[in-house]
């Protein structure tokens, strides 16, 4: 006789408003008057695929990209368990819209929907209500029910923690090392191996202080990108490749560096891949002052 396996254990639902306020959606004893009773979406996201038509009738497929997502929430709004006082459960709706309205100075600002998993790992992704707010469903005993869009223009969810990396020069003092220089971690040389434990693509920001000269390559990938000027000493260059976000900068002096950036297109802005990336980071004419740092979100496919 097979033993029934026990229902998931429910996940745990939060928003946080364009305000910075948390809403903890996942009380149903009602306390706070509010809690979500369902939610939808959040298992994965569209994708397109365009196609090479041959004249056998087959296609190649030519580009597999994902697509922004629609996540659907349904929000419980009643009197506060607490109060007796008609009038709270009014003012709850006056704020549960207000937060649920994602723009702020008259430009589209976020809410963050955050999702907690059994074992405590959280993953977040942002939304704007597309609609919902104007139509609840008008309930019993001063009790509505909103069921709300929300729309995910990046359908990824991120880690809440930032991943951190920081290189710099080891050699032994009064030896001249051969040009160009590796950076390196405390336990690996030349190279380094960087796990992406995420089901997507990792995409770092590279914080680089000179002197020197980077290449970084993803030996894994076979993607490589570098820079054809120094970083003076003590100069910091910021390399963003986040999609959506690339940029190239020099943070001491607040000029944009990207026509120094050598890649053969974007796609050579790489990103740590799922699973073990081997690394590798080279900066020509470093010295002991040469900095490396690197940061990344892990970010996954569903909930």
């Amino acid at each position: 006789m097979s033993t029934p396996f026990a229902p998931p254990t429910p996940l745990q639902i939060s928003y946080i408003d364009p305000d910075g306020i948390n809403w903890y959606l996942s009380d149903y004893s009602m306390q706070n008057g509010y809690c979500c009773s369902a939610i939808a979406g959040i298992d994965g996201f569209p994708v397109t695929m365009q196609t090479i038509p041959l004249l056998d009738g087959t296609a190649i497929p030519n580009i597999y990209n994902p697509q922004p997502g629609t996540i659907g929430l349904a929000l419980i709004v009643s009197r506060p368990e607490a109060s007796h006082l008609e009038n709270d459960y009014y003012t709850t709706l006056d704020y549960i819209v207000r937060a649920f309205f994602t723009t702020r100075s008259g430009l589209p600002a976020p809410g963050t929907l955050i999702i907690q998993r059994p074992n405590g790992a959280s993953r977040q992704i942002s939304v704007y209500t597309t609609s919902g707010l104007d139509t609840p469903e008008v309930g019993l005993n001063n009790t509505l029910i909103y069921s709300l869009s929300l729309s995910t223009p990046d359908p990824f969810w991120y880690d809440l923690a930032t991943q951190q990396l920081i290189f710099n020069l080891n050699y032994a003092a009064g030896i001249l090392p051969l040009l160009p220089i590796t950076l390196a971690g405390a336990t690996v040389f030349g190279s380094t191996t960087i796990n992406n434990p995420a089901t997507a693509n990792a995409y770092p920001v590279w914080t680089m202080t000179g002197p020197g000269t980077p290449t970084m390559t993803n030996n894994t990938t076979g993607l490589k990108w570098s820079m054809n000027t120094a970083i003076p000493a003590g100069q910091v260059v910021t390399v963003d490749t986040r999609r959506g976000k690339q940029m190239a900068v020099n943070s001491t002096t607040g000029n944009s560096v990207w026509d120094q950036l050598v890649y053969s297109s974007l796609r050579q802005l790489w990103p740590f891949v799922p699973g073990n990336n081997n690394v590798s980071i080279a900066m020509a004419g470093a010295t002991a002052a040469t900095q490396v740092q690197l940061s990344w979100q892990n970010r996954w496919i569903r909930a």
